[in-house]
């Protein structure tokens, strides 16, 4: 898709976060965590905030320790908010905090 510019990289780079995001999603096989990860590492959006299974057991164990479940929508609004303008580095820095401290651990 991007080789036969139905998406051009170059327009991506020029929207604001959600439109792009939108826009990267449109691409086969990537849905919100790939997307993310595009914004945060290939765009340089610092305010992505990927979140894969470590990430969500991080804040949950973190954030909602009484909390069994908490739903991926909850968990966007929250970092989005939580972490603002820089969720990005706050989301490498909880990943690092995650494979580091509990490595061996069963799922939390």
């Amino acid at each position: 898709m991007i080789a036969e510019g139905a998406v051009d990289l170059a327009q991506v780079a020029t929207l604001d976060d959600a439109a792009a995001r939108a826009e990267l999603c449109r691409l086969p096989g990537v849905g919100e965590k790939v997307a993310n990860c595009a914004l945060l590492f290939g765009f340089g959006r610092l305010r992505a905030f990927p979140i894969d299974v470590w990430i969500e057991r991080v804040l949950r164990e973190l954030y909602f320790p009484r909390k069994r479940k908490v739903p991926a929508q909850r968990l966007r609004a929250f970092s989005a908010e939580y972490f603002g303008p820089f969720g990005g580095y706050a989301q490498q820095y909880l990943f690092h905090h995650a494979r580091k401290t509990w490595r061996g651990r069963g799922k939390g």
